[in-house]
């Protein structure tokens, strides 16, 4: 599987397992919608061959009014295995003109980025005075994590969502203690040889004092001894800048549309 593709396919499973449901919407396909936290309404790219199937102009936004309003649709390049190329991308550009048109606006712009993990390469976490990872592992801990995510975010996390993955084996939540305090959460989803990092948040007050580096570092390092050959991640422009520092590569953007009341 390319790399485009593996970490679109380890985003939107994520999604999944958070919890969605297939719904009837635009483009005459079925599409996957949250049906709580984190409220994304997508189309399942992962399918081999897939490429916009564009309705009748008449009807072409219509589908739009029954997206509930608290949905945020991700759009992103089409993985398609076809010749269609030209026509997915002019498809693409015209479902986002649409979604303009109809007073969706794009709330987060990200960019998928990659590493590939390399066997002769040590990658050694950075030591840092007080500061240790651990997972998750009581609901107690599963409070934390989520506190710290949502204020990091500005946002509220599902806790509900985040304990039934507790005792999945396919992934690890992660808790960065600074002299015994919770001060940074992420969580790591593996697919085949492929690992995401997803939720990476610090608490504000601990912002600013090199504590993000010091836990991507430790994350990375979790990464290399869960066996993966790929870590991938999307990043918000703010926090681009350090992913590149540590060696990740961008791929392509997500643009992830709300519609304005």
């Amino acid at each position: 599987m390319h790399i485009d593709k593996a970490n679109l396919t380890n985003l939107t499973d994520l999604w999944k397992k958070y919890g969605s449901q297939l719904v009837n919407g635009g483009m005459q396909r079925l599409w996957h919608a949250n049906t709580h936290w984190p409220h994304r309404y997508w189309l399942d790219w992962g399918t081999e061959d897939i490429s916009y199937t564009m309705p009748s102009s008449s009807s072409a936004t219509s589908w739009l009014e029954d997206v509930p309003e608290s949905a945020v649709l991700p759009v992103w390049p089409v993985m398609s295995g076809n010749d269609h190329g030209n026509a997915a991308l002019f498809e693409r550009q015209l479902l986002e003109k649409q979604l303009l048109e109809k007073n969706w606006l794009c709330a987060l712009e990200q960019m998928a980025m990659y590493m590939e993990l390399q066997k002769e390469v040590q990658y050694l976490s950075l030591t840092y005075p007080g500061f240790q990872v651990l997972p998750a592992r009581t609901s107690e801990d599963i409070k934390k994590w989520v506190d710290i995510g949502s204020e990091a975010f500005a946002y509220r996390i599902d806790r509900s969502v985040i304990e039934n993955l507790i005792n999945d084996k396919s992934i690890r939540i992660l808790l960065g203690y600074q002299n015994g305090q919770a001060v940074a959460s992420a969580l790591l989803y593996k697919t085949g040889n492929t690992i995401g990092i997803h939720q990476v948040g610090v608490k504000q007050a601990f912002q600013g004092q090199g504590i993000g580096r010091c836990f991507m570092q430790e994350v990375i390092a979790a990464c290399v001894l869960w066996q993966g050959k790929y870590i991938v991640l999307q990043a918000s422009q703010a926090g681009q800048p350090l992913y590149e520092s540590l060696g990740f590569k961008a791929q392509f953007t997500i643009k992830s549309y709300q519609r304005v009341s």
